[in-house]
C-alpha cells in the first residue's frame, strides 16, 4: 500500500517536474536550418559616432538604483572603437575601449562600478551589442516560430542572435538558463545602429534602455 502511495505522488508530481525542466531551457523547441540563411554577422554595426539616451534601473538586495545620462560610441583611429557612459553634465561613469584586435581596456570608470563583475557585465553587453569577440565558425543556424536563431559560442554560454523577416529583433546570452535578452528596434540598414534598445539582465536584476539621439540634435 505505502509503495502504491509513493508511486501515486510521484505520477502527480511528474507534471510539475516536466514543466520546471521545460522552463530550465528555452531552447529546446530550437530546430536545425537547412544552412540556406546568411551569416548573423551580415548584422554587425558599421558607424563613425552614435548617442543615445541611456537610462539604468535595478536593484541590489532591497535598495533600487538609477542612472542616466548619454551613451557615446565612436569608432577611433586605426579601428579602435571608444564606448562612454556620461551624465548630462559629461560626468563619466565609465569609458571603454577596444582596439581592432578586440583588446579590451577600461579607460575610466567610477569606483562604484569599479567592481569586476560589474566591468564583466557591462563589457559583456556592449560586445553582444557591437558583435564582438564572435568567432565565425562556431555560428550554427537554428529555428522555431518563423524565427532564426544564429548561435555563437562563447568563453561561457552562448549568444543568440535572433533573425524574424530579415530583421535583427533581439540578442540573447544563455548558458542552461536566460542570462541576457536584448530587444532591439528598428535599424535604418543591416549594418546601422538600432534606433532602440532594451537590455534585460535576467540574474543580475537590472535593465539599461537606449534611444538614439539624432546626431542633429543640440546637446
Amino acid at each position: 500500500m505505502k509503495q502504491f502511495l509513493r508511486s501515486n505522488n510521484i505520477l502527480l508530481l511528474l507534471p510539475a517536474i516536466l514543466l520546471l525542466a521545460s522552463c530550465g531551457n528555452p531552447y529546446r523547441k530550437l530546430q536545425p536550418s537547412d544552412g540556406s540563411q546568411p551569416s548573423a554577422l551580415a548584422y554587425k554595426p558599421s558607424f563613425e559616432k552614435e548617442l543615445y539616451r541611456c537610462t539604468v534601473n535595478g536593484k541590489v538586495l532591497f535598495k533600487k538604483f538609477h542612472l542616466s545620462g548619454v551613451l557615446f560610441f565612436k569608432t577611433m583611429p586605426e579601428h579602435a572603437t571608444r564606448v562612454v557612459f556620461q551624465n548630462e553634465m559629461g560626468f563619466a561613469f565609465f569609458d571603454f575601449e577596444w582596439n581592432a584586435a578586440d583588446s579590451f581596456t577600461v579607460k575610466q570608470i567610477i569606483p562604484q562600478l569599479n567592481k569586476s563583475a560589474v566591468v564583466k557585465t557591462l563589457r559583456k553587453d556592449m560586445e553582444l551589442l557591437l558583435m564582438r569577440h564572435l568567432k565565425k565558425a562556431t555560428e550554427q543556424i537554428f529555428t522555431a516560430d518563423n524565427e532564426w536563431y544564429h548561435r555563437f559560442t562563447l568563453d561561457k554560454g552562448f549568444a543568440y542572435y535572433v533573425i524574424d523577416s530579415q530583421k535583427l529583433v533581439r540578442i540573447e546570452n544563455a548558458g542552461n538558463k536566460k542570462v541576457i535578452t536584448m530587444t532591439v528596434g528598428e535599424k535604418q540598414t543591416p549594418e546601422a545602429m538600432p534606433e532602440a534598445v532594451f537590455i534585460k539582465h535576467h540574474k543580475a536584476h537590472f535593465t539599461i534602455a537606449l534611444k538614439k539621439i539624432e546626431q542633429h540634435a543640440d546637446e
